[in-house]
């Protein structure tokens, strides 16, 4: 531990995960604290429905870059990687189209989820997509130039908005709409603020724009869309399938606590598991680069987290009702008892979640994208499965079961192929 902390912390990476760890503990506090002020004012039906909307955004924010943001910060040469720049803008520009084509039947893909309300904030979708896809592109591009202010500062802005749109409309009384409205909303204003504010410095440069670089990158880095592409769009597909398969069997009031759990349980871990992702990726990226040895590194910081996270949840376990209660409210007592459920997924999480580039960084997405296939499919099966014969409890935690096998199969790869990499250098 003490040589990974020599190596990151005390290093000039050491800034850039303290901006980003410290806007991700901003964030995270503003996004968990309003949470006693909504839950008293939304009801758990209204929560559903959010995570119904941003799961069927999150997946088609998957294809609408093809996954050519991650590759803009593989190439020394500065201008291959505006050029994968553009790639990424071109695709969303014809995704977010095709997207807004799909508004007319709105109703007859509401009625599949048994959500009639989702059609009412369909027309939303293709906005929400637009923004959050033009902020993926950026967000590489800022950890490219190591512009982690940015990043912080978005990710704070980001999170204020969202907070005081939701309050804000549901004050107003916009009780059936203000949640989705504001999730919305709050990147796109964000986007345009840090836009504005690093136009200059870090911008500006991707006006000029080398056309014929563009069919040559794109052929170059095809292993994104050929692989990461179907993984990413497996793994969010498994991410989303409780919500999917869940929601219409068991209902609108019941998937508003599991929703409210999963926030409570996952957003946190996985802010911090961002941070350290976009850290990481680039050093562990620059050592590659320079033929030095990234197992010692990884290892640590894997028992690093590793023991975090099981003092953590081993801590809260028993104080969990009681936490619920006073955040919450009473009547969302049964969220408690979710987050329990989910206690296996949870612990491979924040390192799995930070360490998952080491496929792109081998070129080994063909088999990552095999072995989201795998998991999903398992996942597929034992939800369903679950819809059918047990009761709702049992089946979520079927599903943080079948999460755990494969976080650990996939952390287990991870690791074998930083100790492949280093005894060939």
């Amino acid at each position: 531990m003490k040589q990974f902390l020599s190596k990151i912390w005390f290093s000039s990476s050491a800034r850039n995960v303290g901006k980003l760890l410290s806007a991700n503990v901003i964030a995270q506090a503003i996004g968990i604290l309003i949470y006693p002020v909504l839950t008293r004012m939304y009801a758990p039906e209204e929560f559903a429905l959010l995570n119904l909307f941003t799961s069927i955004v999150g997946v088609l924010v998957i294809v609408a870059t093809a996954e050519y943001q991650y590759a803009i910060v593989l190439p020394e040469d500065t201008k291959k990687a505006r050029s994968i720049v553009h790639v990424s803008l071109l695709i969303l520009a014809a995704v977010t189209l095709l997207v807004l084509c799909s508004i007319p039947f709105a109703k007859p893909i509401a009625g599949l989820f048994n959500a009639p309300d989702l059609a009412r904030y369909w027309w939303l979708i293709p906005l929400s997509v637009l923004g959050l896809s033009l902020w993926n592109i950026l967000n590489y591009w800022y950890i490219r130039n190591k512009a982690f202010t940015r990043i912080s500062g978005y990710q704070i802005t980001q999170s204020v908005f969202s907070a005081a749109g939701k309050i804000g409309l549901g004050a107003l009384g916009f009780l059936n709409s203000g949640l989705i409205i504001a999730t919305v909303f709050a990147p796109l204003l964000s986007l345009l603020i840090s836009s504005c504010l690093a136009w200059k410095k870090h911008l500006s440069h991707l006006l000029s724009t080398d056309w014929t670089q563009l069919k040559a990158v794109a052929r170059e880095y095809a292993n994104f869309p050929k692989f990461n592409l179907p993984r990413a769009l497996v793994n969010t597909i498994g991410m989303v399938l409780p919500v999917w398969i869940l929601t219409p069997h068991f209902g609108l009031e019941q998937m508003g606590y599991l929703s409210l759990a999963m926030m409570a349980a996952f957003v946190p871990l996985n802010i911090i598991a961002r941070a350290f992702y976009q850290v990481l990726f680039q050093y562990v990226s620059e050592l590659v680069q320079h033929r030095k040895a990234i197992q010692p590194v990884l290892l640590q910081f894997t028992a690093w987290m590793g023991g975090i996270m099981g003092i953590f949840l081993v801590g809260i376990y028993f104080l969990l009702p009681q936490l619920v209660t006073i955040f919450f409210g009473a009547d969302w007592l049964e969220t408690a008892t979710i987050i329990r459920r989910l206690y296996p997924y949870l612990i491979l999480t924040p390192i799995c979640g930070t360490i998952c580039f080491l496929s792109d960084v081998f070129a080994k997405q063909k088999i990552a994208m095999w072995m989201e296939i795998a998991y999903v499919t398992m996942m597929f099966v034992t939800l369903v499965i679950g819809t059918r014969f047990l009761p709702f409890l049992s089946a979520i935690s079927a599903y943080a079961w079948v999460g755990f096998g494969y976080h650990f199969i996939q952390l287990v790869w991870f690791l074998s192929l930083a100790r492949q990499y280093d005894k060939k250098i």
